[in-house]
C-alpha cells in the first residue's frame, strides 16, 4: 500500500506503466547479473579432472608422476633450440541433431577453425600487435601446426570429418559425446590423432580438454560447443575467432590456466614467463592490471578466460612445456603420417597458402595473392577462384588460365578489392578445375585474418627482432616497404657494412650477420622522411 501511494504521488495517472518500465529494468539486471555469472564457465576442465579423479583409479597419484616427469625434461631440454615444426592429425567428430541446421557445420567452417589453430600456435595471427610491449618480446611461435587427417585408422582416405546424427540435442556430461552407444562418436586412437568432438554443449560450456599423461585412454581429446568453432558464419559475437580451441588444446598440450586455478596468487602455472596472478579475465581489462606484485596479469593469454577478440599469445615457457609434453606423452604422433594423403583424383585443386595479405594492410584497397596446389593426377589449365573478405560479402571470381602440373604450386596475384577498416578476415577458394567437380572440397578452402588502417603507420611502428646470441635479424616492413624504405648497417666507428638481406614474405626481410665479427652493430631504417636505429649484437660461439 505504501509502495502504490508513494509511486502514485510521483507518477500520478501513469503508475501501471512505470512499474512496468521498474519491473523490466529490475529483471534485466538480474538477467545481466545471471549472464555475467554463466560466462565463467568458459571452459570445463577443472572440472572435467575433478570428473576423471573419481572414474580413473590413482588419477591424481599419475597426475603428479607425470608432472614430475615433465619438469625433469624441461630442465635437461631447457636450452633446446626447436626448430623442426610439429604437425598434428586432427579428426573433428561434429554431432548435429536433426532437427536443428545450426549443429550442421560447414566443411569450410571446421577448415576456418584450423587456420586459426595454426595462426595462433605459429604467431601468425594478425591481431598479435596488440601485445603489450612488456610481453611482446615473450610472444613464441609455438612450431605446432594443425591438419585435417588425410588418412583414417585402417589407411583409408577421409578428410578429417566424421558427421554423426544424434538423438541429443543437449550434450549435458563428460563422457556421452565420445561414446557412440550415448549418441556421440568413438575416437580414433589418441595415439595417431588428436580427437576433437563439436556438438550443443549444455550453456554456457563452451569447452573441455584431457591433459596429457601416463593415465591417457579413450576419452583423450577435446570437446567444443559447435557456437564457438571456427571463424567463418560465426554463431557467438564473442568467441567467434576460433579461440575457443586454441585454449582447450593449449590444455591438451599440457597448459595450465594462467591464473593457476587459485585465487589469492597460489598455485602459479607452472610456467617461468608467464606472470603471477590472482584470478582469471573475461573482458579486455584496461592495461596494466597490476595483482600478486607483478606489472600486469598477461590477459591477452590464450590461457585465461577473456574474450577472443582480446586473445593474442603464447610465451617461450608455454611453448617449451608443450613441446615437451608432445616428446613425452603424445611422442607417436610425432611420426604419424596421418597427414599425408593416401590417393589422389584426377581433379583436385585447393588453396594451399595466402601470401597477401598478411597480418597488416594499409589502405583504403588491397590486392590479394594467393598460393594454389594441384592436389590430382591431371594438369590443371583453368580453374575458377572466389575471394572475399568477412565471408560472404561482395564475393569476387577470378578465372585463372595457366599450367599447374600434379603436385606443384603457383601464386596467383587478385584483381584488386576494395578493403575496409580494422579486424578482417579473408577467405580464398577454388572450383571447376577444369572445369570438372573438385573430388577433394575440403582442401579448396583458405582463411587469413588481417588488420586494416586506413594510415600508413610512423616509422616507430616498424617491428625488428635482433636475436642477441646469433646472427639473424628479422626485419619486419609490415606493408610500408612500398615506400621505398631503405635499410642500413653500421659498426661502432660508423662505417657501413655490406649485408645480405633476404626477402622472407612480402613484408618481411631477414639480415644474414654470419660472416660479421662479434661486435655491436646499428641497423638504420630510413622510411616515410624519418630514421630508427636498432642496436643489435652478434655474438659467435666458440
Amino acid at each position: 500500500m505504501i509502495y502504490n501511494w508513494l509511486m502514485a504521488s510521483i507518477f500520478g495517472n501513469h503508475l501501471n506503466m512505470y512499474k512496468k518500465i521498474i519491473f523490466v529494468l529490475v529483471i534485466g539486471l538480474l538477467i545481466g547479473q545471471k549472464s555475467i555469472a554463466q560466462q565463467e564457465k568458459r571452459c570445463n576442465t577443472i572440472e572435467f579432472q575433478e570428473y576423471q579423479k573419481s572414474t580413473i583409479a590413482d588419477y591424481e597419484a599419475l597426475m603428479r608422476q607425470s608432472d614430475f616427469y615433465l619438469q625433469n625434461y624441461i630442465k635437461k631440454n631447457k636450452d633446446n633450440n626447436f626448430r623442426v615444426v610439429i604437425k598434428i592429425p586432427v579428426v573433428v567428430h561434429l554431432l548435429y541433431h536433426a532437427d536443428s541446421q545450426n549443429h550442421q557445420l560447414s566443411d569450410w567452417q571446421i577448415t576456418s577453425q584450423i587456420d586459426a589453430l595454426n595462426e595462433d600456435y605459429r604467431r601468425f595471427n594478425a591481431d598479435k600487435f596488440k601485445t603489450p610491449k612488456i610481453f611482446d618480446s615473450l610472444g613464441a611461435d609455438c612450431e605446432i601446426e594443425f591438419c585435417l587427417a588425410k588418412q583414417d585408422p585402417d589407411g583409408n582416405a577421409t578428410n578429417g570429418i566424421e558427421r554423426t546424427e544424434t538423438t541429443n540435442s543437449v550434450f549435458v556430461d563428460f563422457s556421452s559425446p565420445k561414446i557412440t552407444s550415448l549418441g556421440g562418436s568413438d575416437p580414433w586412437p589418441h595415439t595417431e590423432y588428436l580427437n576433437i568432438w563439436v556438438c550443443c554443449l549444455q550453456f554456457p560450456l563452451l569447452g573441455f580438454a584431457t591433459f596429457p599423461s601416463n593415465s591417457m585412454g579413450n576419452d583423450d581429446g577435446v570437446v567444443i560447443h559447435y557456437k564457438a568453432f571456427g571463424r567463418i558464419n560465426a554463431f557467438s559475437k564473442k568467441y567467434y575467432q576460433g579461440r575457443t580451441a586454441t585454449h582447450e588444446i593449449g590444455h591438451w598440450l599440457n597448459l595450465k590456466h594462467i591464473w593457476g586455478d587459485s585465487p589469492e596468487c597460489s598455485p602459479d602455472d607452472d610456467v617461468d614467463d608467464t606472470p603471477l596472478q590472482a584470478e582469471e579475465h573475461y573482458i579486455c581489462d584496461d592495461f596494466p592490471f597490476p595483482s600478486c606484485n607483478n606489472t600486469s596479469d598477461m590477459f591477452q593469454n590464450y590461457m585465461d578466460y577473456t574474450l577472443d577478440s582480446c586473445m593474442n599469445i603464447f610465451t617461450f615457457g608455454q611453448k617449451q612445456r608443450m613441446l615437451a609434453s608432445m616428446n613425452l606423452f603424445r611422442s607417436s604422433i610425432l611420426v604419424s603420417g596421418a597427414c599425408n594423403p593416401v590417393s589422389t583424383h584426377d581433379y583436385d585443386i585447393g588453396v594451399i597458402k595466402i601470401l597477401h595479405p598478411d597480418d597488416f594492410v594499409y589502405g583504403e584497397t588491397m590486392k590479394p595473392v594467393i598460393t594454389i596446389h594441384n592436389y590430382g593426377t591431371q594438369t590443371i589449365t583453368a580453374t575458377d577462384i572466389y575471394y572475399t573478405k568477412n565471408w560472404k560479402s561482395n564475393v569476387h571470381v577470378f578465372n585463372w588460365t595457366g599450367s599447374l602440373a600434379p603436385n606443384e604450386n603457383i601464386d596467383v596475384t587478385l584483381p584488386e578489392i576494395a578493403d575496409s577498416s580494422w579486424y578482417n578476415v579473408f577467405c580464398a577458394w577454388t572450383k571447376n578445375p577444369n572445369d570438372n567437380q573438385d573430388a577433394d572440397t575440403t582442401n579448396d578452402f583458405k582463411t587469413r585474418s588481417y588488420i586494416v588502417s586506413f594510415t600508413y603507420p610512423p616509422i616507430d611502428d616498424l617491428v625488428i627482432y635482433p636475436n642477441p646470441t646469433g646472427s639473424l635479424v628479422v626485419i619486419d616492413f609490415r606493408e610500408v616497404i612500398e615506400l621505398k624504405g631503405t635499410v642500413a648497417i653500421y659498426n661502432v666507428l660508423g662505417q657501413m657494412e655490406q649485408v645480405n638481406m633476404e626477402q622472407l614474405s612480402l613484408s618481411k626481410f631477414q639480415l644474414d650477420l654470419s660472416n660479421f665479427p662479434s661486435a655491436i652493430y646499428f641497423i638504420e631504417l630510413s622510411v616515410n622522411g624519418k630514421k630508427l636505429v636498432k642496436k643489435v649484437v652478434v655474438q659467435h660461439e666458440f
